[in-house]
């Protein structure tokens, strides 16, 4: 029945919120619409009840609204169980999504210990010569969607590790990136000899001390075997001359 309220006045929220009712509910997640406790009980029985020209057209505009059921013409159509048979074959669609392989369907018993095979009838197990398989009346094992929810969870567990592993790679790639850095940055120093050659010179005419012309004599000697480094076009040590003409190479 419904509510009873002291005065007029305190009976206005709840007879808009009512007459609204159709409109805000179109909003609402169906798990909301189907217990919606701030309502009369009266109300909650009248919204759910197949035979309630309200709670019918109720569900129709939902159904139609919310989850993609189209509109019948008849009157008497129950939408509220067209959506739910929708929801029980997208259920249905979800299970056969993942589909068992045959080996993942043998199981092992919990009564007995043993492989078993309960859901379809196989000779091997049947016969079981050498006492391998269960033959057990009730078998205790894993169900199917209990190996399906396994095999996403060891599969997303397997993700899971991927990404840390490649974390662990990107660390190492970027340890290795400033190692490349900085050996680049030293490499650009070697650039700097050809600057540094005249103030070696002068100190090989005009060192003060003889210890240090000598030093800067044999610096210089070092140097040139850099000069070959920055040169491009250079002597082809396994160039083979013509017949005739004068052979390039070690022998020389």
């Amino acid at each position: 029945m419904e509510p009873v309220f002291p005065t007029f006045a305190a009976s206005r929220p709840y007879t808009a919120f009512k007459q609204e009712m159709t409109r805000i509910g179109l909003f609402l997640p169906k798990e909301t619409v189907e217990d919606l406790s701030a309502l009369s009980r009266y109300f909650n029985d009248l919204l759910n009840n197949p035979k309630s020209d309200f709670g019918r057209m109720f569900w129709k505009t939902w159904a139609v609204k919310n989850d993609g059921i189209k509109r019948y013409k008849s009157n008497r159509i129950n939408y509220k169980f067209k959506q739910m048979m929708k929801v029980f074959g997208e259920i249905k669609k979800n299970v056969k999504v993942h589909k068992l392989p045959m080996w993942r369907t043998h199981f092992t018993c919990q009564n007995c210990g043993k492989r078993c095979y309960p859901d379809k009838f196989d000779r091997w197990y049947f016969d079981d010569q050498y006492n391998y398989f269960c033959n057990c009346e009730i078998v205790d094992c894993e169900s199917k969607i209990g190996c399906i929810e396994r095999d996403l969870s060891n599969n997303k567990q397997a993700i899971i590790d991927k990404k840390r592993e490649l974390r662990l790679q990107l660390l190492r790639l970027d340890e290795r990136m400033e190692l490349l850095v900085e050996k680049e940055k030293k490499m650009k120093t070697i650039r700097h000899i050809e600057k540094m050659k005249p103030a070696f010179e002068n100190m090989k005419q005009n060192g003060h001390y003889k210890a240090t012309r000598d030093q800067a004599t044999r610096a210089l000697k070092d140097m040139e075997k850099y000069d070959a480094w920055f040169q491009r076009e250079r002597r082809n040590a396994n160039y083979k001359a013509p017949l005739g003409g004068a052979a390039l190479g070690g022998g020389r």
